[in-house]
């Protein structure tokens, strides 16, 4: 079986999604299907390479975004030439340039659609790219959700369950050795304060506002370290210094795929603030899970967040946007290493029991066999 996966970006760019998309192309290439990926670049020149796992990547020129959609405008054109190279086309949703490709590309392929989320805030674009929306959705063969609860709510995949079913996401499988040096030397750094690691792209659902101004609440010899980059940077900073945060909070930027493990191992727990349904499953949470990190998030409604983390059993779950429950919940496990260790235990076990990245592919592939 020839399987094209069509997406937004690859890594290196970063995001859930696309870190996503090369964890079941590299599992689809183990298992000795072809699963090449077709993205937009983030640059005008498009590119074409070879993965070390062996599938061709194709990065498509962009002249920039708009409203969170590349104009990758070549892309459905790719997607026109390659379609007799394959019996199964991958999207993963949401991306309009995705749908438009698909729409005008009009594969004899198989379609499954990956629904990562519903498109939750832009709510103008999304009434002129509804009906295009609805034709894939109609068009697909099957549609994959990453959790029970997101599926429950989406009210856009409501009329197509019979053909959906969830897969959850997973991560590298087995997670590779973190240098003990490594994690030992960032403490040491940080004068052996005790630590709260945040991940991700600085956007506006991820509540990191939030976990600064929890941060003031926090024992003051508690660090905040929160890497990732994004168009809330600016306003982020602003916050720290505004509440005089300077030496409590630090942003890290963007890190590098070896330094997240080291960043997580490091941190005596880690904090998902976001506070929208935009936030469908949480990867970095369940990479700080894997590495036996409690967790503390948001309790998202109709989201897998708290489907993921659960209360009690693999970290502690707060309101979202509230700062005073988010430090309360933090400074309980800061302050309470066996309990923070036996959350930290759950966590891990809970990562091991469905949320591999051999698992995500097993069932993946499972479903690919069904569609024939």
């Amino acid at each position: 079986m020839k399987v094209l996966q069509l997406g937004k970006f690859f890594p290196p760019v970063r995001g859930g999604i696309e870190t996503a998309t090369r964890n079941l192309a590299d599992g689809l290439a183990a298992q000795g299907l072809v699963a090449d990926v077709l993205v937009a670049h983030t640059s005008a020149v498009t590119q074409r390479e070879r993965a070390p796992a062996g599938y061709e990547i194709v990065r498509v020129g962009s002249l920039g975004q708009w409203q969170s959609v590349s104009a990758a405008l070549g892309l459905p054109l790719e997607l026109k030439r390659r379609m007799a190279r394959y019996d199964l086309v991958h999207v993963h949703m949401p991306d309009p340039l995705a749908a438009l490709a698909v729409w005008w590309a009009r594969p004899g392929a198989r379609i499954v659609l990956h629904w990562h989320s519903d498109v939750v805030r832009q709510r103008l674009a999304l009434r002129l790219y509804e009906p295009l929306q609805r034709w894939l959705l109609a068009r697909a063969d099957a549609v994959i959700a990453t959790s029970p609860p997101y599926l429950e709510a989406s009210a856009t995949l409501a009329p197509w369950r019979a053909k959906t079913e969830v897969v959850p996401l997973g991560i590298t499988d087995p997670m590779p050795a973190v240098d003990a040096r490594r994690v030992a030397a960032l403490r040491a750094a940080h004068g052996g304060r005790r630590l709260v690691a945040a991940l991700g792209r600085m956007t506006y659902y991820k509540g990191f506002d939030v976990l600064v101004q929890a941060a003031a609440r926090l024992a003051p010899d508690v660090r905040v370290l929160l890497g990732g980059e994004g168009p809330e940077r600016p306003a982020i900073d602003r916050l720290v210094r505004q509440l005089g945060l300077e030496d409590r909070v630090h942003l890290l930027g963007d890190l590098a795929d070896d330094e997240v493990p080291v960043l997580m191992a490091a941190s005596d727990a880690f904090c998902l603030p976001s506070t929208e349904r935009a936030e469908a499953f949480g990867l970095a949470m369940l990479e700080a899970m894997a590495l036996g990190r409690p967790v503390v998030c948001s309790r998202i409604e109709g989201s897998g967040v708290t489907w993921l983390n659960q209360h009690g059993h693999t970290g502690l779950t707060v309101p979202p946007g509230d700062a005073a429950s988010l430090a309360q919940a933090l400074q309980q496990l800061l302050d309470d290493p066996a309990r923070a260790g036996r959350l930290g235990a759950g966590a891990r076990a809970r990562y091991e029991s469905a949320f591999r990245a051999s698992q995500m592919v097993e069932a993946t592939l499972a479903l690919y066999r069904r569609l024939g």
